[in-house]
This record gives structure tokens, sequence and C-alpha cells, in this order.
């Protein structure tokens, strides 16, 4: 029998991004994956930015971006076929912004799980066990117990963990032994071949992040660059109305891949699958000990890329807060806040993905019957370059202080819920460090240079909530920015403070000058951030 703390059910990306944040913040885990190696087939491309800020701050930035094809493409090609004649094409895509330290990247899913598998397993902390499938869980009001085997040996193993966080996938098992059901619709199935070839002659000067082209049965055939080079996909969506069209052959992939190119060429086809196009989200997200996260918790149509994305973003939610209450800082109350914060996003990234894949079809269907689409080409820009569904979504209820603040019309100005602003700060060295930097993996407390009452406050809050709050001054003190900026983005007085919490978002924003005591509204502050006292 192993005894663990965190329980991680399911090794892909949004299981290895638990259990390396578990290891950040100190807790033992351990990690159970079905299968032994990665999938042979990406069924993403692309990590978003707030994902990328993520990786980046645990040092996977770089390794990340060396697996990405070298001249990312972005747009939307609409063609006979990739040797046919053209119909039209979306804008090129994402904006270069300087509302982040990083950006996106257009990186495989495979490649990405592979490094995240070799980062988990070289973690201190991490016990990752890989060809284990779940077989039972059970709770008790203290604990959980997970029976696992061992898929080559068939021997059956007992885990017994504090908490558990299954990130199992679309078709979770966890989720099916709690009976917990998916609330949405049912959009259709998605055929995808993965294979090998060159056609760098037929791309080349048309670079595009999925090439859409005529399927002789009716609607459309993709062919989707994956390294840029000699790796792609190509996959077709039949009707929500047609059964199951099961895996292509290798001779139907084939057939497929020769149709979307429009002339013959070589075609090693590596892999096949078929997947169910979903819109769902998770009615529940907590079963006693047990958290839902990724596809276990909700599934997007692949038209928009957020499905990954989400799922890093929900355990990214978690962590800290399993951490606090191990530590006995917070009671079970800021559990709960998981749910109450992470489902509302996922819902609204559900229905955005299902409008992205209505607008395809809306796009092929004006354009092969010769009638314009350029307005719904140009809505179609926000697919890709939805860097504001990414960045500021807000949580308006949960571990925060609601009644604090005031939102800014602009989406991208710190108010409460929202991440705070990356903003680029200078030692005295000259060296760069990133605001987001400066609140990761802690509660921070940041103060004008007239808000030293506020920086003795939180002290005292920490000390009598069992916290640590880390303080910090702007846009003046150790590290320099801006004023302008700061200003522009933060909006804090120079007697004002903002509380951020371990997860980079806003949970308070307190004002020296509205008459209150800055004490008692750090105290008040902190015990909402933390969902009230401990129990």
């Amino acid at each position: 029998m192993k005894r663990t703390e965190l329980l991680v059910i399911g090794g892909g990306p949004v299981g290895l991004s638990a259990a390396l944040l578990a290891a950040r913040y100190g807790v033992a885990c351990t990690l159970v994956e079905q299968f032994p190696t990665p999938y042979n087939h990406p069924k993403a491309r692309g990590v978003r930015n707030r994902a990328m800020e993520l990786f980046r701050s645990w040092g996977l930035e770089q390794e990340i971006r060396a697996m990405a094809p070298p001249d990312p493409a972005y747009g939307f090609i609409y063609c006979n076929s990739l040797s046919g004649e053209e119909y039209g094409r979306t804008p090129a895509g994402p904006e270069e912004t300087a509302l982040s330290p990083t950006g996106s990247c257009r990186v495989p899913q495979d490649d990405l799980e592979r490094l995240l598998r070799a980062r988990v397993s070289a973690t201190p902390g991490i016990d990752a066990r890989f060809g284990l499938r779940l077989e039972q869980l059970a709770q008790a009001p203290s604990q959980v117990t997970a029976t696992v085997v061992d898929q080559d040996s068939g021997r059956a193993d007992t885990i017994v963990a504090d908490y558990v966080i299954a990130a199992d996938g679309a078709a979770s098992a966890t989720r099916a032994a709690l009976g917990v059901q998916m609330t949405g619709q049912m959009l259709g199935y998605w055929q995808s071949a993965y294979w090998h070839g060159d056609i760098s002659h037929l791309v080349q000067e048309r670079s595009a992040i999925q090439f859409l082209t005529a399927d002789p049965s009716g609607g459309f055939v993709t062919v989707a660059p994956v390294d840029g080079k000699k790796r792609w996909l190509t996959f077709r969506m039949p009707g929500p109305d047609s059964n199951h069209p099961g895996i292509l052959s290798e001779e139907q992939a084939k057939a497929l891949i020769h149709t979307a190119v429009g002339v013959a060429c070589e075609a090693d086809v590596v892999s096949a699958a078929t997947y169910t196009v979903e819109a769902k989200v998770a009615d529940r997200y907590r079963v006693g000990r047990v958290f839902l996260a990724g596809d276990a918790a909700h599934v997007f149509p692949p038209t928009g890329g957020f499905g990954l994305n989400t799922g890093v973003q929900d355990v990214h939610n978690l962590v800290w807060k399993l951490s606090l209450v191990r530590a006995g800082a917070a009671g079970d109350a800021l559990l709960n806040s998981y749910e109450t914060e992470r489902r509302p996003i996922a819902v609204s990234n559900a229905q955005w993905s299902t409008t992205n894949a209505a607008r395809f079809r809306e796009v092929w269907d004006r354009m092969t019957a010769g009638k314009p689409a350029g307005d719904v080409m140009a809505r179609q820009r926000a697919h890709v370059a939805a860097i504001e569904r990414d960045l500021a979504f807000r949580y308006t209820q949960g571990a925060l202080d609601a009644g604090s603040g005031e939102p800014s019309t602009d989406p991208f100005v710190a108010a409460v819920g929202r991440r705070a602003p990356h903003l680029w700060l200078s030692d005295a060295q000259g060296r760069r460090t990133s605001t987001l930097d400066l609140f990761d993996g802690r509660l921070t407390l940041l103060h004008g240079p007239n808000g030293q009452g506020w920086a003795k406050a939180a002290h005292a809050a920490g000390s009598a909530y069992g916290v640590s709050l880390h303080t910090v001054c702007l846009p003046e003190g150790d590290l320099h920015c801006d004023a302008a900026d700061f200003d522009r983005l933060y909006g804090l007085a120079e007697a004002d403070a903002m509380l951020i919490r371990p997860d980079g978002h806003v949970s308070f924003i307190g004002s020296a000058s509205e008459g209150r005591d800055v004490e008692e509204q750090m105290l008040e502050a902190v015990r909402l951030t933390l969902c009230g006292a401990r129990e």
C-alpha cells in the first residue's frame, strides 16, 4: 500500500502539470497513468499565452519553444485542394503583445507530453507510475483509497491519498465512478489521420494553421501542419446525425489525404483516431476529496485550442488551495472555490469553441457558393487571436473580496478576480523580471510608495491566519518600472494596496482613503481570500 498527500489520476499535460505544481508547493504527489508511453497522435497543436506563462514560470519555456515550428502560422486557407483553387484566407493570427512576458507556441501535444513526463519523472517529491489504470475509488471522511492495476502484469495495488485530482480525460473513469454527469451538446465526430510526407512545395509562401479543402462526400477536409515540415494531420467531421464512423484504415486515410492534397504524394500514415466532438461541462467539479480537471471536467470542440489550455489553468487554480488546506492555513471552503471559479470559465470556453466550429461551416458554404464571406472571415480572426479570452478572464465569486475595487472597462487593467497585469521590472543592475514572477506561488501584497501601513497590516494578518504574505512596493522600491505604465495597468494610488493570490489573480484592492482602518481591511481581505476562518 502507498500513502500520499495527493493522487493525480491521468498523465496527460493537465495531470502532469498538476504533479509539477504539487512538487513546487511541497505536496507529496503520486501520479498514475494507464498508458506506458505518450499517445503518438497529436490531439492538440498549440499552447496559448496564459499556459505558456505558467510553463515559463516552471522553467520549461525554452524547451517547449525548441520543439515548435520555426515559422508558426495561425491563419486559415480555404481551397479546393492544396494544389487547386484557393477560395480565400482569414487574417494571419495573433498579434504580438506587450501584455505578457511570453507568447503562444505552436507545439504538438505529443511532444509537449513527452517533455512534461521527463520533467515529472526527474522531479523529487513526485512518484510517477505509468502503465497503471484505475480500478476502484472509495472515499472516507479523511482519505481516498484507490485500487490501481498494472496493465502488463495485472497486479493490483492500493494508494491512499488525502486528495485526488482526476485528469483522466474525456472518458474519465473517475468521473463515471463518482456519478458526475456532463451537460452540453454532441456536435459530431472527428476522423483524424496523422502522417508524414513532404508537401512543402504546395504550402511554401502559404503558411496556415489549417488548409480547408473540399470533401467529395460533402463539407470539407482539413490538412494541418504539425511541425511545419513533414508531419501533418488530416481530418474531417461528419455531421452530428451520422453514426460513429469508426477509425480510418490506412487505405482510407491515404485516400482522404490524396483528395485533400489534390495530387499524388507520399503519405506514411503513422496513426488514425476518431474523436467524439462535444461541448460539455461537468455538473460538479468536486465530490468529497476528489476534484475533476481538464477534459475530465470539460470537453470542447477543437476549434479554438482551449481544451488543454483551460485544463492547465484548472490545476493552477486548484493546487495552491490544496497546499494551504494541507498546511492548516485554510479550511475546506477554500477548496469549494475551485468549482465556483473554474466552472463558469469552462462554460464560456465551450460556447465560444462551438461558435468557432459553426463559423467554419458558414465560411465554407459561402465561399463554395461564390458568396461574399469577408465579414465572417474577419470574425474568425478571434478564433486564433483570443488574447482577451486567454489572459483577461475574471473570477466574480470565490476566493476573493468581490466588493473591493472597481472593475475597469479595459479588460487588461487590474481588477479583483483578474490575472494581475504583466509589467517589466528592473533592479539596480538592470536585470529584468516580470511582475508575474513576483506573485508566482505566494500570497503577495502590492502597495504604493506611501503604503507602509499596508505592509505592516499584511504581516499582522498573515500571522493571524497562519499564512506568509510577501510584500512589494511599486513603482518605487528595489524594483523599478515605468510609472505611467504602472498607473495605467494597476491604478494604485500611493497609499493604496492590492492582494494577489499564488495563482496571480487579484483578490482584493484597498484604499487608505476610504476611512476604514488598513489593518481591518487587510484582515478581511485575507479572510475572504482563504474563504473564511480555518476549521
